[in-house]
């Protein structure tokens, strides 16, 4: 699907969680490299990327297990600054609990995005300076969040961003020790570049009954470029066109061409027997909505569900060639 993230199919993903809630690192990879996993993809339960639920796991029976794994992960090209459902990333994770310092570490070692925000606007500067503030002051580590904070620091962090409270990173520096306040007041001294994030975040659906099916059209049966071979296929990608066109476009490039991709998607749906009466009124009016070049429709909902119809087209005719 052109808006939803990665998912590991479901008969995958079962193994691979047991395995990672059983700390098995070996069996971890192994069922990576046997199918050929994408490690940024998501399960599409708890929509977690492998990552978080690696770093999550009370599998392991010792954490250097989980660094390793956490380490291999990375190498194989896994981004910490990818968020899950709930808004939040691996960074915001692990810099709120000591235990999770090694790993954050370890994320920032793999250049990570530290200007993603978590649900609640707060970037990993926010949250570092916040977390080191609150620390007990008789704790004898003050290395490692020195240590931490200056490599923070290296990425470019926006300490003035504001999040959905009005409050700052900069705001907690105000009472931050002093060691912490002298760190950063040496890094912007050097008048260091801030770097937005450019980290593209999955889009995760919200109406959508069958993402799995949905997913499973795209991949096989939409191809990069071009029409697809199935009817399955051009249903979805109109839907997508369509979508893609009013959320991204305005609208602006619709002609004769989009209208037809609704009409194909309305006759096509309401023609094939496998809809009662309300379903096909309800197909009827959500493309209709989808007709109007100069009322772009950029909800959600309408396409979620327009693809859920078309997810039902598929699994009924399943046994049925669609090959046209």
């Amino acid at each position: 699907m052109i808006a939803m993230p990665p998912l590991i199919p479901t008969e995958q993903w079962n193994a691979l969680s047991l395995a990672i809630a059983r700390g098995d690192s070996k069996q971890v990879n192994t069922l990576i490299e046997q199918h050929n996993l994408d490690v940024n993809a998501f399960d599409e339960t708890a929509w977690m990327p492998v990552l978080m639920e690696v770093l999550l796991s009370y599998g392991f029976s010792t954490e250097e297990d989980r660094q390793n794994l956490l380490h291999t992960l990375l190498k194989r090209g896994a981004n910490p600054s990818i968020c899950c459902r709930k808004g939040y990333n691996c960074l915001h994770i692990a810099v709120q609990q000591d235990r999770y310092f090694p790993a954050l570490e370890r994320f920032l070692d793999f250049d990570a995005d530290v200007n993603v925000m978590d649900s609640d606007g707060c970037n990993l500067a926010y949250w570092a300076i916040q977390t080191f503030l609150l620390r007990k002051k008789e704790d004898a580590d003050r290395a490692t969040p020195l240590r931490i904070m200056e490599k923070i620091l290296l990425l470019g962090p926006d300490l003035d961003q504001v999040n959905r409270y009005g409050m700052t990173a900069r705001g907690w520096l105000e009472h931050a020790a002093p060691e912490i306040r002298t760190l950063v007041a040496r890094w912007e001294a050097g008048k260091p570049a801030i770097r937005p994030a450019h980290t593209i975040q999955p889009k995760f659906p919200a109406n959508l009954h069958y993402p799995a099916i949905a997913q499973q059209i795209w991949t096989r049966f939409v191809p990069a470029e071009g029409t697809p071979g199935t009817i399955q296929g051009q249903l979805l990608q109109a839907v997508e066109n369509l979508r893609d066109e009013a959320q991204r476009n305005g609208n602006h490039h619709y002609n004769k061409t989009h209208k037809r991709m609704a009409i194909f998607v309305r006759d096509t749906l309401t023609g094939s027997g496998l809809f009662d009466s309300h379903d096909n009124e309800r197909i009827k009016t959500d493309t209709h909505k989808l007709m109007k070049a100069s009322r772009p429709y950029v909800a959600d909902d309408v396409y979620d569900e327009l693809v859920n119809k078309v997810c039902i087209y598929y699994t009924r005719k399943a046994d049925k060639y669609l090959s046209i």
